[in-house]
């Protein structure tokens, strides 16, 4: 019998993943997976050795260590002491090995890189695996130990650690599954076999934060209910300089309006209890918008898009996930006159004119004008449609 091979690129996104059965040893100290194979299993021109990025962006190289998946002969193993398995180092739960450096330093990469991924990969293993962190993160770890509890029943291990030890196992997945930010792949029939959802993810959410609301107000609770609208408020850039006139507004259209920070800073059981007893969530793009996991169903999510042709990061970052959260979803599009960088440039510099051109020196030069040098008096005669077409969607009008 031929071995197949073990690794690959997953197709949409270029991500490396294993999947592994048989004969698995771990080697903290070179970070090595061997996988002891028979000797016959193994023709000439069999693939033996995978460099493996155990992280969902091809492209992210800081703080991601590389590991080598390597499969040896029986024959080869049967002398190597170093390869030997005590007994105390054989698990019989299977494993999964990732990385949770690169960037989940920032909160939407947090839930788009790991936990979502972590929650496709694991799911069918019901909470018995092993995860193995690389590149460890213990504040990470504690930051969302709710969720990770109720993917794991099992101490997760700071694998880059465990060195002079060799852990085996009979089975695992070296990397996790990635379709796109925040969205299941419609076409794996694997993943559905096992119940993998944005919507079974949502409930997972609420249980892990004891969050009470499933459905937003509908339309008969609004006849005697204000629905509730949040605004993340920023504080360094891509500020909303007119926020109070634009509470106001809401006020005036019959919401309930109050302001939270963006969210990525603050405790995540108490920021998601506000988020989710929110009808309506608004923000400028930026991470704090993730916390639209926590909304309730049939919710609206206001996407406030910068000036500087942002459609495509904004839309794969938060629109899209949407239509599986089973929330509504607006936008609202900063002009040049109601951007700070009317004042910052001349009226024909290309900044203004072009940001196209921004666009194709690379994610410098766009970010560093774009996203972080750029502040907002939104129009509010022009956002009031976008509020009164929230409060119409709530109302089932659409």
């Amino acid at each position: 019998m031929k071995i197949e091979p073990l690794c690959r690129k997953l197709p949409a996104a270029a991500v490396d993943y294993c999947e592994i059965e048989g004969d698995i040893r771990i080697e903290a100290n070179t970070s090595t997976i061997f996988v002891i194979t028979p000797d016959e299993q193994i023709s000439p021109n069999s693939t033996t050795s995978w460099t493996i990025k155990p992280y969902v962006r091809w492209y992210v190289n800081e703080y991601v260590k590389l590991w080598t998946v390597k499969i040896v002969r029986y024959s080869e193993s049967k002398n190597n002491i170093k390869l030997k398995c005590r007994h105390d180092n054989y698990h019989t739960s299977p494993a999964i090995l990732f990385s949770s450096g690169g960037q989940i330093g920032n909160y939407y990469h947090s839930f788009s890189d790991l936990l979502f991924p972590l929650y496709a990969t694991s799911l069918g293993f019901q909470r018995d695996v092993h995860f193995l962190a690389s590149d460890y993160q213990g504040w990470w770890m504690n930051k969302f130990h709710e969720i990770l509890n109720l993917l794991t029943s099992h101490p997760i291990v700071d694998i880059d650690s465990e060195t002079g030890r060799v852990h085996c196992y009979h089975k695992m997945v070296v990397g996790l599954k990635f379709h796109s930010d925040l969205v299941v792949d419609e076409r794996s029939v694997a993943e559905y076999a096992t119940g993998v959802s944005m919507q079974n993810f949502r409930q997972l959410l609420r249980d892990a934060y004891s969050l009470e609301r499933k459905t937003a107000i509908d339309s008969r609770q609004l006849n005697s209910t204000s629905p509730r609208l949040m605004i993340l408020s920023r504080k360094r850039s891509r500020v909303i300089l007119n926020e109070d006139v634009i509470c106001e507004a809401a006020k005036d259209l019959g919401f309930e309006v109050f302001s939270g920070e963006d969210g990525s800073t603050v405790d995540v059981f108490r920021f998601a209890e506000q988020v989710n007893s929110c009808d309506v969530l608004m923000g400028v793009h930026g991470s704090g918008l993730t916390n639209m996991v926590f909304l309730p169903d049939n919710a609206v999510l206001i996407q406030v898009l910068p000036f500087g042709e942002l459609d495509v990061i904004a839309n794969i970052d938060y629109r899209d996930p949407t239509t599986g959260m089973n929330i509504q979803y607006l936008d609202y599009k900063i002009s040049a006159n109601e951007s700070t960088l009317s004042k910052d440039y001349p009226i024909d510099h290309p900044v203004l004119t072009d940001p196209g051109s921004l666009h194709r020196q690379g994610w410098h030069a766009m970010s560093s004008v774009y996203l972080d040098n750029q502040n907002f008096t939104i129009d509010v005669v022009k956002f009031n449609s976008t509020l009164a077409q929230a409060m119409k969607l709530l109302h089932g009008i659409h």
